[in-house]
């Protein structure tokens, strides 16, 4: 007979394949993690991973929003306990290296295998997301869209994490690439010119 895991279980369960499944599909890509694999990671049966998600998609979209999440939740520590915004820009690189970074591969994948329904929620998440990170920064200046904010974080994104293999990057430089491109993100989050 099957193991019958509490809700408590099973949002410890959700919250270990969100921080050790979401680095694995960064580490090997998402078509190179089973379902399988996702749940050795809690010693769970396949069928168990569909009673917590819908289906890995979701899992993958759902561990995106919780690091974004829990990323937010940093910067919010940071600016209740009083930190500067030169201490806020350096939380920022800090964030970004200890972050997960979806591969634009997987995410073409993703975004075909879940729907439009799906995919504009996710999108809609990461609006309001972008609006909230802008109010915490920015104490709702209304200077700054929100959108392209997501935008300016995935291009940062995209190319720190192709610079080691992108012949047209120069990889020795990424760090001082980061740095510039976090910068601007910021500068436009805090609503400055």
């Amino acid at each position: 007979m099957p193991k019958i895991f509490t809700e408590e279980e099973k949002e410890k369960h959700r919250l270990i394949l969100f921080d050790k499944g979401f680095r694995l599909i960064a580490e090997r890509g998402y078509k190179n993690v089973t379902v399988d694999k996702l749940v050795s990671l809690i010693n769970a049966s396949k069928g168990y991973f569909y009673i917590l998600f819908e289906s890995k998609e979701e899992y993958f979209l759902k561990a995106i929003a919780w690091q974004m999440e829990r990323e937010y939740n940093q910067l919010k520590d940071a600016v209740d306990g009083g930190a500067s915004l030169d201490e806020i820009r350096i939380l920022y690189k800090k964030i970004f290296l200890n972050s997960r970074f979806a591969n634009y591969i997987d995410m073409i994948e993703i975004r075909e295998k879940v729907g439009d329904k799906r995919w504009e929620a996710f999108r809609a998440f990461e609006e309001r997301f972008f609006t909230k990170t802008i109010s915490l920064l920015a104490k709702g200046n209304g200077e700054c869209d929100p959108k392209v904010l997501s935008n300016l974080s995935a291009m940062i994104f995209l190319s720190y994490g192709m610079s080691d293999y992108a012949p047209y990057l120069f990889g020795e430089k990424k760090e001082e690439t980061l740095d510039l491109l976090l910068n601007v993100m910021h500068r436009y989050a805090i609503g400055e010119k």
